[in-house]
């Protein structure tokens, strides 16, 4: 990778922080003591005729964009509902469900304020459980790298849903590569992540061995990190692999626990367009949520009907 190019992408990633993102200066509200006294009323009258010119013109720009913006809002919300009408599964027994992790598992990004994926999950599964309770609990926090998470896990509110779960949704990862970068970033090289890669397993293996610590049975779901630059730096394939090399790193954590999955979602942002990004241009918005969660319903589908079958069964043994 050019180093040139890394820097950029570097400082590009600080901009889209929430602490400083598109942080642009602006001149003052009240300009009026940078006007020079001496202006003619030919001069004044111009500069309000342009004022006027141009109040008109903002005018006409919002009348144009606010129909634009509910239309791509109703496009989303569309998405959402088809995920929601195409689901019919049948949720028998009760069920349980714990999902933890970063700003994904938060919904960041989701301007509807539903939850983001979880909550499409979560509503699309009330939906099918007219006959029995289903719960879910959501633990994302915003900014969390592994290591924050694992502190986390010994949260005592945490710690009891885990126990608990009947499964588990995990989203982490993106913000240890964020680290990096912002640690690097005036001097970024791609040896840095390969560097840090060791750390990221050896903290995703210690999740893994903390929940089943709490709970051996629930089903644990390692959802995969995507490329939200993929959409501007298409044309640099070193960052692509520095994700592919951490989903990696995910699916041989997974591949060593029982009852676990991962669950790709890199390739759902593959030639997407802005529509499915928040207006921090990195977060999912409610469109590109509704694709992660179409994906992890396909994934948990399985599952939950396992869990249910297993349920039933052990009831039956019960009553014998």
């Amino acid at each position: 990778m050019k180093k040139k190019a890394l820097i950029a992408l570097g400082f590009l990633f600080l901009l889209m922080l929430p602490t400083g993102a598109w942080y642009i200066t602006s001149m003052p509200a009240d300009s009026s003591d940078m006007i020079p006294s001496a202006v003619s009323d030919s001069q004044t009258e111009q500069k309000e005729q342009d004022a006027s010119q141009h109040s008109d013109k903002n005018i006409l720009s919002s009348s144009i964009e606010e129909p634009q913006e509910a239309f791509d809002q109703d496009i989303q919300e569309a998405v959402q509902d088809v995920v929601l009408e195409s689901r019919q599964l049948s949720i028998q027994s009760d069920l349980n469900m714990v999902a933890i992790g970063d700003s994904l598992t938060q919904g960041v990004g989701d301007s509807s304020d539903n939850g983001g994926y979880v909550g499409i999950v979560e509503q699309s599964l009330q939906n099918n459980a007219a006959n029995s309770s289903f719960h879910i609990k959501n633990y994302g926090k915003r900014g969390n790298r592994t290591e924050q998470l694992l502190d986390r896990l010994e949260n005592p509110n945490i710690s009891e849903s885990l126990e608990n779960a009947d499964t588990i949704l995990l989203t982490i990862g993106a913000n240890d590569i964020m680290k990096i970068l912002k640690t690097n970033v005036t001097d970024l090289h791609y040896e840095d992540f390969s560097a840090e890669s060791e750390t990221y397993e050896n903290n995703l293996e210690e999740i893994f061995q903390t929940i089943r610590e709490k709970n051996e049975d629930a089903f644990i779901y390692l959802i995969g990190i995507y490329n939200p630059f993929n959409m501007y730096f298409s044309n640099i394939p070193e960052l692509n692999q520095i994700i592919a090399d951490w989903n990696t790193i995910g699916e041989e954590v997974v591949e060593e626990n029982d009852n676990a999955a991962f669950i790709p979602i890199y390739d759902l942002f593959q030639q997407v367009d802005e529509s499915y990004y928040s207006d921090d241009n990195f977060h999912p918005s409610r469109r590109g949520y509704a694709s992660i969660a179409d994906r992890v319903l396909d994934y948990i589908e399985p599952g939950i009907e396992s869990y249910q079958e297993d349920s039933t069964a052990d009831e039956e043994n019960q009553n014998e």
